[in-house]
């Protein structure tokens, strides 16, 4: 049997806005990291490698990013979910 799930709007809004913030501090670090390598290989005449660099380090920094901020989202989520058990 499946369990009901209770949220209400307010948890809904807040998933929908993480799910938005994990998506984009995915892309950003590796869009960033593509467009300043290939300034400078223009820069510099030595495309693609710095570009193929700088987009490998934003493919790797993006996850790592992501992973802490969901981590904290996550744990000030909960306690603020503790305090309202408490509080009401």
């Amino acid at each position: 049997m499946s369990k009901k799930v209770d949220m209400n709007m307010r948890d809904v809004f807040w998933v929908l806005a993480v799910g938005s913030q994990v998506g984009l501090s995915i892309a950003l670090p590796v869009i960033a990291g593509l467009a300043l390598g290939y300034w400078i290989d223009m820069r510099l005449g030595s495309l693609p490698w710095i570009t193929l660099l700088l987009t490998l380090i934003g493919a790797a920094v993006g996850p790592v990013i992501t992973y802490r901020w969901v981590i904290s989202s996550v744990q000030r989520r909960l306690e603020d979910g503790k305090d309202e058990e408490e509080s009401g």
